[in-house]
């Protein structure tokens, strides 16, 4: 079986709407578009059409500029680190060429596919880890407020505890004061009936002396 050709492979990859892409990326139609303009050399030619189409690479490449944009890189910026680092332009080759010198270049820019991929993926990874490192510092300041959440609920409820037992205490002490109240009451009921009787004898003696005081001059 004959192997597919490149144009076959290039047609059996998946493209992408610029509303998929959109909507992969959680961004506006308009902020895509400015992107195609802004890095329009590092996208492939089916994605500035009227009707763009987006192949995995270019996804790719959209990625890594969000998130350099994200990290506050200029477009600039953004552009050299999507360039390989020692991926050099050449000028147009000279026509006088060989087939030695025509191989010899295309094994030298080969030498530098690797390290131009490496560079790539090192920008993601650096990229994931600004992210995942964003997340961590989230992750340890949720901790630090969900700890001091449950710190301030402990605090509350031994505040609580210390209120209602305040609240025993001084009901107990009200309690013991009526009880304390209705004793000296009593007592003084009892000393006001004692008195009384008191007064009662003390002046039926004096009624009694007088009688027999009139008793004696009577007699003389």
């Amino acid at each position: 079986m004959a192997e597919p050709t490149a144009a076959q492979q290039s047609a059996a990859e998946p493209t992408y709407s610029a509303t998929e892409v959109a909507y992969h990326l959680q961004v506006t139609a308009d902020v895509l578009h400015s992107w195609n303009q802004r890095f329009a050399r590092f996208l492939s030619t089916p994605a500035h059409n009227q009707e763009p189409r987006y192949s995995n690479a270019d996804v790719a490449a959209l990625v890594i500029v969000q998130k350099l944009l994200e990290q506050g890189f200029d477009d600039q910026q953004v552009s050299e680190r999507l360039t390989p680092k020692r991926l050099v332009r050449d000028e147009a080759p000279a026509i006088g060429l060989n087939s030695d010198q025509g191989r010899q270049l295309v094994e030298s820019k080969a030498t530098l596919l690797p390290q131009a991929l490496g560079d790539i993926l090192s920008t993601i990874a650096n990229s994931q880890q600004s992210v995942l490192n964003s997340q961590t510092t989230v992750r340890e300041v949720m901790g630090v407020v969900v700890q001091d959440n449950f710190n301030l609920k402990e605090e509350n409820r031994k505040l609580r505890e210390r209120m209602l037992e305040l609240e025993r205490s001084l009901a107990e002490y009200q309690r013991r004061e009526e009880t304390r109240k209705e004793r000296l009451e009593s007592r003084l009921r009892a000393l006001e009936g004692t008195m009384a009787a008191i007064q009662q004898q003390l002046a039926q003696v004096v009624q009694m002396q007088r009688q027999q005081a009139q008793r004696k001059r009577g007699w003389w």
